[in-house]
C-alpha cells in the first residue's frame, strides 16, 4: 500500500464524515475568500496584477488546438487542468500544450461526481491521475476536482498526495450559451487581480460545442485583461509571484 493510501486510509472514521461535507465549488464567487487556513483550497490567487486563465476536461483532440491557437494568437498563457483518462489516450496533446508554455495539471483521472464515491475510490483516482502526467514528466502540484465538488474527503485526499485543491473565482459558463459575447461579459465581471477563471477545453462532459465558445470568447478576453492591466499567467506564476516579477522587470 502507497504511504499516500495508508495516510487517508490511517483517518478512515474522518474521511468518512468529511465525505459528506458540503461542496464548496461557487464559493468562490459568491464571496472574496481567497484560500482556506492551511491552503486546502484555493479560489483566487494574491492580489497581483494578473489572472489565471484555466481549462478543464481536455486534452482533446476535437478541440483542445484550437484552443492553444486562439491563446497564441492572443498572447495568453494559461492553466490546463487535463484529465487522466484522456491524457492516457492523448498523450501528444499534453506535451503540445507544454510546449505552448501552458501549465497542465490533473482533474483526476475520471470525470465522476465525488458526492457519490468513497474516500478509498477518490484517492486511487487521484494516484491514477498524478501517473498519467508522466508522458510530460510532470508532477502535478494542483488539483481540480470534477464539477468543482471538493468534499472534505477529496481535500484530505490531495493533500495525501501532495496537491493543493483549487477551484475558481469567475466562471464563463459556456455550457450554458452558444454566444461567446456572452462568455466573456461574464469573465469580464470577475476579473480582478489574482482572479482564476474557469473555461473549458473540450465538450466531453458538458454540452457540445462549449469549447468552440470559450475559445472565440478569449479574443475578447485578452482585450478585457489589456484595458484593465491584468496579465494572463500560469497558476504557478500568479500564485508564487513569479509574475510580479517578469511584470516589472
Amino acid at each position: 500500500m502507497s504511504p499516500a493510501r495508508r495516510a487517508l486510509l490511517g483517518g478512515a472514521a474522518l474521511a468518512l464524515a468529511a465525505q459528506y461535507v458540503p461542496s464548496v465549488v461557487a464559493l468562490g464567487e459568491w464571496s472574496s475568500i481567497r484560500v482556506l487556513p492551511g491552503g486546502y483550497c484555493r479560489w483566487r490567487g494574491p492580489d497581483r496584477p494578473g489572472v489565471a486563465l484555466t481549462f478543464d476536461d481536455g486534452p482533446d483532440p476535437a478541440s483542445t488546438p484550437a484552443v492553444l491557437d486562439a491563446l497564441g494568437e492572443a498572447g495568453l498563457r494559461a492553466t490546463f487542468f487535463c484529465t487522466g483518462a484522456h491524457v492516457d489516450r492523448h498523450g501528444a496533446l499534453v506535451a503540445d500544450i507544454v510546449g505552448g508554455g501552458h501549465q497542465v495539471e490533473t482533474h483526476g483521472y475520471r470525470h465522476a461526481h465525488h458526492l457519490a464515491r468513497s474516500p478509498r475510490w477518490i484517492v486511487r483516482d487521484l494516484e491514477r491521475a498524478v501517473a498519467s502526467l508522466a508522458v510530460v514528466h510532470r508532477r502535478p502540484r494542483w488539483y481540480r476536482p470534477s464539477y468543482g465538488q471538493a468534499t472534505g474527503a477529496t481535500l484530505l485526499a490531495a493533500r495525501a498526495l501532495g496537491l493543493s485543491t483549487v477551484l475558481w473565482s469567475t466562471a464563463g459558463r459556456e455550457w450554458t450559451t452558444s454566444s461567446h459575447e456572452v462568455v466573456a461579459r461574464r469573465v469580464r465581471r470577475g476579473l480582478a487581480p489574482g482572479a482564476i477563471v474557469l473555461l473549458h477545453d473540450s465538450d466531453a462532459t458538458g454540452t457540445p460545442g462549449m469549447a468552440d465558445v470559450a475559445r472565440r470568447a478569449l479574443a475578447r478576453i485578452a482585450v478585457d485583461l489589456g484595458e484593465m492591466g491584468l496579465a494572463a499567467l500560469t497558476l504557478d506564476e500568479l500564485v508564487e509571484g513569479e509574475a510580479s516579477q517578469r511584470l516589472s522587470g
